[in-house]
């Protein structure tokens, strides 16, 4: 009885000083409540504070974690696209067009799409930073021996952006990401090389650099950071993948996989790693800068839903990015793609059964992004007869309105050559 008593007496001193020890340093308060920080998503996905009201006085519970509050702490969710959005943005989103940065010594066809920009519902211009070669067409002032060795001083960034600014335009900086011909000639290495050490190139001589490589993924975030403090107002990454068919000759070259070497793993999922690595960095360390990211992928990239010949993985990229961009030309997808005999010559139908397989496929993702699929503005006469058209005036038109009729409103318009369509009503 004693020792029933004992224990008693021991257990009541326990419990009056485990509770005397919330302090209030131990309460989460307010004046008058305490509010815990949830989260919960955007209309564009992303994330946004919210909070949760709790008694003063009232610690959290023992043995519970702040995760188990929906509290997060991942420094590089911290801000959603809203909160990252330059007062650029378009209240009524982004509808654009690439904008080939050699148009700026074309006079007249610098003034065409300076003029379909003041005049119609299109709001926004994609411009290369790193074009397809490997070229940095923008002038940034910068010591850097790779960037300086790339460079072709062909704009002035800082110009340019105030020209596009006063006009109300949203300026996206597009980065050629992994194919690059012009700084694999200085650094070979960061190549891929063939059995006689030469450098491998694809059939249109076609540099690609190695994306498992360290050196390679900050070369480019450096080329983003450069353009993200000169005011870009978002950036595009473009090419985030390895050579189209890699896996069928991939084992043929010498190329180190960096922190995958040693992996047990396939290496497709490595490949699948180095990129949606590659992507995760990119994202976090644009974070410090306040601006949005961008990804473009191929199409198809969904329907696979992991392209791990070229390293993409749909879903993992579209986790960590703030906007993606499928391209869904219609000339761009085989006989019978989405139940479509010849999709080139339905470019309503292909968009809208594009997007309904992606909406839905987005919406399962933790951290979904904006869609603004690339719209073709294009003839692709090379796709054989009787499976192409002409894209004119109405097959624009009819892309765009299946962006509407999905309950989309964003969307880029591709020529490669800035030969848009004229008297489209956007």
């Amino acid at each position: 009885m004693k020792n029933k008593k004992a224990f008693l007496s021991i257990f009541l001193i326990l419990i009056f000083l485990f509770t005397a020890c919330a302090k209030p340093s131990d309460v989460r308060s307010t004046d008058s409540k305490n509010e815990v920080e949830n989260t919960d998503k955007d209309e564009d996905g992303g994330l946004v504070n919210k909070t949760v009201e709790r008694k003063i006085g009232v610690p959290y519970e023992v043995g519970v974690t702040p995760d188990d509050y929906n509290m997060d702490y991942d420094s590089s969710r911290l801000l959603s696209l809203r909160e990252k959005k330059s007062k650029y943005y378009p209240k009524d989103g982004v509808k654009g067009l690439y904008f080939n940065t050699y148009i700026v010594n074309d006079p007249e066809k610098y003034s065409r799409i300076m003029d379909m920009l003041e005049n119609t519902k299109l709001n926004s211009i994609v411009v290369d930073i790193k074009d397809d070669f490997g070229n940095i067409t923008m002038n940034f002032d910068t010591d850097d021996e790779d960037i300086n060795f790339s460079k072709t001083d062909l704009v002035d960034p800082k110009e340019f952006l105030k020209t596009m600014h006063e006009k109300g335009i949203y300026v996206i900086g597009r980065i050629t990401t992994f194919k690059d011909s012009i700084i694999t000639r200085k650094h070979p290495d960061w190549g891929f090389t063939m059995e006689d050490g030469s450098l491998w190139t694809n059939n249109n001589d076609e540099a690609f650099m190695n994306p498992f490589l360290k050196d390679v993924q900050d070369y480019d975030i450096k080329i983003a950071k450069l353009a993200a403090k000169a005011g870009f107002d978002e950036i595009q990454f473009d090419y985030v993948r390895f050579a189209e068919g890699f896996e069928t000759f991939g084992d043929k070259l010498d190329y180190s996989r960096g922190e995958f070497e040693n992996k047990n793993m396939e290496e497709g999922d490595k490949r699948v790693g180095a990129i949606t690595g590659f992507v995760k960095r990119a994202r976090e360390e644009l974070q410090n800068y306040d601006v949005p990211m961008s990804l473009d992928v191929f199409g198809y990239a969904l329907q696979v839903g992991r392209a791990d010949g070229i390293g993409q993985d749909f879903g993992e990229m579209s986790n960590e990015t703030d906007v993606i961009s499928s391209m869904i030309y219609p000339s761009h997808w085989g006989a019978h793609s989405f139940d479509i005999d010849k999709p080139d010559l339905q470019p309503y139908e292909l968009v809208k059964r594009y997007l309904k397989a992606e909406q839905e496929y987005l919406s399962k993702l933790d951290h979904p992004p904006v869609s603004r699929p690339w719209l073709q503005d294009f003839t692709a006469s090379w796709i054989g007869e009787g499976n192409w058209m002409e894209y004119d005036k109405d097959a624009v038109e009819a892309q765009i309105r299946a962006i509407y009729d999905s309950g989309q409103k964003e969307f880029l318009l591709w020529n490669a050559n800035a030969d848009y369509t004229e008297g489209v009503e956007y």
